[in-house]
C-alpha cells in the first residue's frame, strides 16, 4: 500500500490509527529486543533466542543469513550447531 495513502486513511480514521500505531509499536518492541540479544548475549544464546523466536525460520533461511541476523559469522554458528550435535550425543 502506498504510504501516502495509509497515512490519509490514517489520519481520517481513528481505527486505523490506532491499527496502524499497534503494527508500530509491535515492530519496535522486536527490533529493541534484538538490538538488547546482541548487546547481551554470547553465541549460542543468541541461537537459543532465535530458536525461541522464530522457531521455523532456522529451515526456512540459509544459516549464512542466521548468522548475519545473529551478528556471528556463518562459521560460529557451524561451530554452535556442531557442538549441540556432539552434546546431544553424548
Amino acid at each position: 500500500m502506498d504510504s501516502r495513502a495509509l497515512t490519509e486513511l490514517m489520519l481520517a480514521s481513528e481505527p486505523i490509527r490506532e491499527w496502524a500505531n499497534g503494527i508500530l509499536q509491535q515492530e519496535l518492541a522486536r527490533k529493541a529486543d534484538r538490538e538488547w540479544c546482541l548487546a547481551a548475549l554470547g553465541g549460542a544464546d543468541r541461537l537459543a533466542w532465535f530458536r525461541k523466536d522464530f522457531p521455523r525460520h532456522e529451515g526456512l533461511f540459509g544459516h549464512y543469513l542466521i548468522a548475519s541476523f545473529l551478528g556471528i559469522t556463518p562459521v560460529t554458528l557451524s561451530r554452535l550447531r556442531g557442538a549441540e550435535r556432539v552434546t546431544a550425543i553424548d
